[in-house]
């Protein structure tokens, strides 16, 4: 099994989506996919809520001095997130019209140190 990375720009997305999955997983998601990866995009995490698939973009700062972390996703982001997520709906053969299925935000800060969870953010 390879570890992942800890140090650098990679690292540090790391930890944020590990910070993000702990946090999740104690509000009873689970988690399905990490890193999914397709010619459309990319999704952080895909989580399972009850019936509902939850794909989740994970925001990690050091700080909020140059903008607040929620302000950094922009509407192209969500549209390819969302192309990523019908992919990986149509390799997994299931019908986006038949899935409960919602887009979250999980945005860190570690100085302050801040976690917040946007369920349903676009």
């Amino acid at each position: 099994m390879v570890e992942p990375q800890t140090h650098g720009k990679k690292g540090f997305g790391n930890r944020g989506e590990a910070q993000a999955i702990a946090h999740l997983e104690a509000h009873d998601l689970r988690l399905v996919a990490q890193n999914y990866r397709c010619d459309h995009g990319e999704i952080d995490l895909i989580m399972q809520h009850e019936q509902t698939l939850v794909f989740v973009e994970v925001k990690h700062r050091s700080d909020e001095n140059f903008a607040t972390v929620v302000e950094q996703i922009s509407a192209a982001q969500c549209r390819r997130i969302r192309r990523a997520a019908q992919y990986f709906l149509m390799s997994q053969q299931l019908d986006e019209h038949r899935v409960h299925m919602r887009f979250d935000v999980v945005a860190i800060v570690d100085n302050p140190s801040q976690l917040h969870w946007l369920v349903d953010a676009f």
